[in-house]
């Protein structure tokens, strides 16, 4: 059952959860089980595909197989990271129409990415054609990564436009250190208005904090894709230039490394919490 392996292994990573409290797992937290699992059976098949090659010479089936699952992969990926970058299922429950249309755009993308994937497949290094589709690999693939850039983005600056503004605050804070000892009166209902006046500035501190720290969160992540795709899609690619053949085989190390390192990031900063102050949104916000 995902939703235990997703638990169990959120108590081991949240050591904070009283009382045997379960942490809230997320719909989102199964797609990212889901992701780990495709990935895992991505790099299985791709082991033996090449193990069928090196004994028989040939490995139509589990060639077959390999990109099947990596297709699948693919779309997994785009997709968590789009979901997350939107706060979809811990943030809001929905998707506005941009953000679908960037997730049906890159779905699209993916299938030309795998076309020219099983297109290089068969193609000889070296020629015209396997020239073209190689460019339009790269081409897709890069044009995929920046697409998932940009719900990250609008989710940070719909934050940062959510913050409280100060100004009113400063004034007030302003009048009061003003306000002699003999202008405050000492009548029970203006100390009930006080009263009230802190509790409502209390508030509203706890709720920029909130904001404040989501902010943070999605700024961290904004930052942590940008370094995974300049890694494995630019710095990578242009490492493997300077390689011989017989070398060749450090690009990919790499690329997994990185792989392996990202994915570790990412599920620790939106791992299933008991109640993530972090992302916690009040029940009167409209989005």
């Amino acid at each position: 059952n995902i939703r235990n392996i997703g638990r169990g292994g959120a108590g081991l990573f949240d050591p904070a959860s009283p009382h045997g409290t379960r942490p809230i797992v997320y719909p989102i937290h199964k797609l990212m089980a889901a992701l780990l699992c495709f990935k895992f059976l991505a790099v299985f098949f791709e082991s033996l595909r090449y193990h069928a090659i090196r004994i028989t010479g040939h490995a139509e089936l589990w060639s077959f197989v390999y990109y099947t699952i990596s297709f699948i992969k693919g779309i997994f990926l785009f997709t968590v990271i789009l979901l997350i970058g939107t706060g979809w299922s811990f943030v809001k429950p929905f998707l506005n129409a941009n953000e679908k249309r960037i997730i049906f755009g890159i779905l699209f993308l993916q299938v030309i990415n795998n076309l020219a994937i099983a297109v290089l497949s068969h193609e000889t290094s070296g020629e015209r054609s396997f020239e073209k589709w190689n460019a339009v690999l790269h081409l897709v693939d890069i044009v995929c990564c920046c697409a998932v850039l940009l719900p990250i983005v609008w989710q940070v600056n719909s934050l940062e436009k959510s913050l409280p503004d100060s100004s009113s605050d400063e004034q007030k804070q302003t009048i009061d250190v003003g306000l002699d000892e003999h202008d405050l009166p000492d009548d029970g209902p203006d100390d009930e208005m006080g009263n009230l006046l802190i509790g409502n500035t209390s508030e509203r501190d706890q709720e920029k904090g909130h904001i404040l720290s989501k902010l943070k969160l999605f700024r961290s992540f904004y930052l942590l894709v940008v370094a995974y795709i300049y890694l494995t899609r630019i710095i990578v690619y242009l490492f493997a230039t300077l390689l011989d053949y017989q070398h060749l085989w450090m690009r990919y190390v790499i690329v997994e490394a990185c792989t392996i390192v990202f994915y570790v990031t990412v599920g620790m900063l939106f791992r299933p919490m008991v109640e993530n102050p972090y992302l916690s949104v009040k029940g009167e916000d409209g989005d």
